[in-house]
């Protein structure tokens, strides 16, 4: 079966029901930016039933007003145009689709799911703090309307999946039978009913959402989590289902086991009211409790692997500190400068950078290269540059803090660890061995010996974290690069720095 012939097809239905009279006037009037509370009052007034659902969902738990509203105009006020236009939408779409009779697919358990995905994704909507969930409500609630127009144009098409199947298996079979699922196909409906194209491209994405901050990006998110969610009620094997829905969760709206528990009990609540709105039953009260209890279970088994984590994490800094103590001073230090040498700087390094994780604690390192080193060498030979590297290794000590390491790092480049500091600490330390660094003679035998230093920041906080100690010191290297490139003299942080110059090319200095 063709593609753009099916698609064809279901675009010249006739006994597929596009939007009611009243539907197609609010459709126009969410359109129109100098929309007017009595205009929607009059198109929404025209229908009776309509007019006592938008009631009822005012003096619901969706919106919690402590003064129940008595006449449609309070109602209006309460939820707001959007939202009143977005639900009187939603009821009178409904009421179109019930009137369809599909053969090839479970009829009852196609709504049970499409409304609970509803009231999931307003759930996951607002637990995320995001505008016009009566949207993200809408949006979720028809993003599978095209199963049912498949089914009309195509009366076998869904006859040889064994029922009750599952949103996995429409999209698998749908795709090996038309080349597309029916996201695709749904959100073309849609933009044929000249619906927000928000909601069309939430709909066209909701089955691979893009993870990001983007609002799109979020809005696809909820949809797909609510569908996701609805899913795994339905199914048999739900604790399985809401575990992998919970890590969902967290990979597309940053969302913790203890949200995501929160959003769960919340949709609970909300169900009851659905189910009344819409005239319907969507979960048994038993259903209901296994599924907040899964959910509770999964918070208990997530912090209990924290504390596991947290507890090996300090074990294992207590034995580095336990090293480190027992360590000779001597084997500390390079012979040349007196600084601490690289293998102490990997295991200090290591220490402070694993309590930065597990007490949550900034941590910064300034990563120091002598500029044209090579040309002290040529010029004064190596004596002198032995000299050098002494003073500034000297300097660079005075221009610390008690709490501070100084580490020869290899040849002429140092690093400094500074435990507890944030960016602007780092920033205002680097400027104090700028200046000491670039007003000393750095040979007193000779006379006429100045350097300058470039410096590259990294900092690690609980907001933005590194991934290792070697990642960490590669952040701090690029910034120092930038700061080469950047004319040298100077120090750069990277968190400054643009996508390119996190980036440099291997080699250049």
């Amino acid at each position: 079966m063709l593609s753009q012939d099916f698609e064809n097809r279901l675009k010249a239905q006739v006994d597929f029901p596009s939007p009611s009279r009243i539907a197609t006037e609010i459709i126009s009037l969410a359109r129109d930016p100098d929309i007017e509370m009595a205009k929607v009052a009059q198109a929404v007034g025209r229908d009776p039933a309509m007019t006592a659902k938008i009631l009822r969902i005012a003096n619901s738990a969706f919106y919690s007003q402590r003064r129940p509203s008595t006449n449609l105009r309070q109602a209006l006020v309460i939820i707001g145009l959007n939202a009143a236009l977005t639900l009187a939408l939603s009821f009178s779409l409904v009421s179109s689709m019930r009137a369809l009779r599909p053969v090839g697919i479970d009829y009852p358990r196609f709504w049970r799911r499409a409304l609970l995905a509803a009231t999931a994704a307003r759930a996951f909507c607002e637990a995320a703090k995001m505008s016009h969930p009566e949207d993200v409500f809408l949006a979720a609630l028809l993003q599978d309307m095209a199963v049912l127009a498949i089914d009309r144009a195509s009366r076998d098409f869904y006859s040889k999946l064994t029922q009750p199947a599952t949103h996995a298996d429409w999209i698998a079979y749908e795709q090996q039978q038309l080349g597309k699922d029916h996201a695709t196909y749904t959100a073309m409906l849609l933009r044929t009913w000249n619906l927000p194209d928000r909601i069309c491209k939430a709909v066209e994405h909701s089955h691979a959402p893009q993870t990001g901050d983007t609002d799109d990006a979020r809005f696809a998110s909820c949809v797909a989590l609510g569908s996701d969610l609805a899913e795994a009620t339905l199914a048999n094997d739900r604790s399985h289902a809401i575990a992998a829905l919970a890590q969902r969760a967290q990979s597309l709206l940053n969302m913790d086991a203890e949200q995501f528990g929160n959003v769960v009990e919340h949709i609970l609540k909300l169900i009851p009211e659905t189910e009344e709105l819409y005239e319907t039953s969507l979960i048994a009260s038993e259903d209901a409790e296994n599924l907040l209890a899964e959910a509770r279970e999964l918070l208990a088994v997530r912090n209990l692997h924290a504390l596991q984590e947290v507890s090996a994490l300090q074990a294992t800094t207590s034995v580095l500190l336990s090293r480190t103590e027992e360590a000779e001073d001597s084997s500390r230090r390079d012979a040349l400068t007196g600084a601490l040498n690289r293998p102490w700087l990997d295991r200090l390094l290591d220490r402070e950078f694993t309590q930065a994780v597990v007490f949550g604690r900034d941590l910064s390192i300034a990563h120091v290269d002598i500029d044209r080193f090579k040309i002290i060498n040529e010029r004064h030979g190596a004596e002198v540059g032995d000299r050098v590297l002494r003073s500034c290794a000297q300097l660079l000590q005075s221009c610390i803090r008690g709490s501070d390491l100084i580490a020869r790092f290899s040849g002429e480049e140092f690093m400094i660890v500074l435990p507890g500091a944030d960016p602007d600490i780092a920033k205002q330390v680097a400027q104090r061995m700028l200046k000491a660094i670039a007003n000393t003679d750095h040979d007193a035998q000779t006379g006429n010996v100045n350097i300058t230093v470039s410096i590259g920041i990294a900092t690690y906080t609980p907001r933005r974290r590194f991934a290792s100690t070697l990642a960490f010191l590669e952040a701090a290297d690029h910034a120092l690069y930038a700061a080469k490139l950047c004319g040298r003299n100077r120090f750069e942080c990277y968190e400054d720095l643009s996508v390119t110059t996190r980036n440099p090319v291997s080699g250049q200095r």
